[in-house]
């Protein structure tokens, strides 16, 4: 995955659940029950420190939620967004390296009542394949036997994976039902009807300025994301409040932050070589690590058009040995 993807995903992230009534909401409607009926949701407060470590920033992301128990004892959420499509080693690991750090600096600070403050670990995860992976932390670890499990550390993660969310149709907040259509959409060119859909959402239920605002950071997303010419969007959204002007100003405003279409897939400015990146980065986050013959193979096509169209292909193709074979006729033409 690019930075500038990764970058995206954190942004729309931070931008919706770094808001505290929009983070109150999400604990409010998809945290399970039992663990709401123990929470004091008007206590919730969001960090602004984030605990990802640098080799890890452009496939997760954070956030801490800090609020307390309803008989005062105090207790955080920790969120942490997985932004490849499949489960990075570093995961459950960065969710112990949290709450390891975080008790740690509780006891510093002199918060340390005789006993740990409640820490509940969630993953959020918006990747096209299907989480398979076990929620429980000690599962990473291949023991010669049982007897050894009491030495190692013992927790569970609660899942957050958008696609199975979007299924159960959970009634919450229309900004936060439109986020999680994004997240799931934003991978398939084919469900782009769904992500204007949304956005009409957003001026059905919210007053002007609430959703002047979600509509522009939804598509600041939508064009920072994906390869999506800025002009098919003004006609998709030219019908909505100033929808054609917020889709202009946030296209010049990519273009000064380097999202510019042509940095991102190397076309306007004839960077063959960020063209051949970006589609070894989609080609890796779709069938994981790349052979090395595969990767040089697409560094041996040199037409700009020809990497842009196997980069489509990409999210239509289950195996790595069809999008090869499409590498490879490329090649061969």
């Amino acid at each position: 995955m690019s930075k500038e993807i990764g970058s995206a995903h954190n942004n729309l992230f931070q931008n919706i659940l770094g808001r505290e009534d929009m983070a109150r909401d999400f604990v409010r409607y998809y945290m399970p029950q039992e663990i709401v009926c123990d929470l004091d949701l008007d206590t919730l407060e969001v960090a602004s420190e984030s605990y990802i470590s640098d080799d890890l920033k452009e496939s997760l992301s954070d956030i801490v939620l800090s609020l307390q128990l309803k008989d005062g004892d105090p207790a955080e959420i920790y969120i942490l967004m997985e932004h490849k499509s499949g489960l990075h080693r570093g995961t459950r690991l960065q969710l112990l390296n949290y709450m390891n750090a975080k008790w740690h600096e509780l006891d510093k600070a002199g918060e340390f009542r005789g006993s740990l403050a409640v820490i509940i670990p969630v993953v959020f995860y918006h990747g096209k394949k299907k989480w398979k992976y076990s929620l429980e932390f000690s599962d990473q670890f291949n023991l010669p036997g049982e007897h050894y499990r009491r030495y190692i550390p013992k927790f569970e993660h609660i899942l957050h994976e958008v696609p199975e969310i979007n299924k159960r149709k959970i009634k919450s907040t229309i900004a936060l039902e439109v986020f999680h259509i994004f997240l799931e959409c934003i991978f398939y060119p084919e469900k782009r009807d769904r992500i204007y859909e949304s956005l009409e959402l957003l001026f059905q239920g919210l007053n002007t300025d609430k959703a002047g605002e979600l509509f522009y950071v939804f598509v600041k997303y939508l064009l920072s994301a994906t390869d999506v010419n800025p002009r098919e969007v003004e006609k998709r959204v030219k019908h909505l409040p100033k929808g054609e002007e917020t889709v202009r100003t946030t296209a010049e405003v990519l273009r000064k932050e380097g999202y510019d279409r042509g940095v991102v897939f190397g076309e306007q400015h004839g960077k063959l070589e960020n063209a051949q990146e970006m589609l070894t980065d989609i080609a890796s986050e779709q069938y994981g690590l790349l052979p090395s013959a595969l990767e040089a193979k697409i560094k041996s096509i040199q037409s700009i058009t020809t990497l842009k169209n196997l980069a489509r292909q990409v999210v239509k193709l289950d195996r790595m040995e069809d999008f090869e074979s499409l590498v490879n006729k490329a090649v061969d033409h």
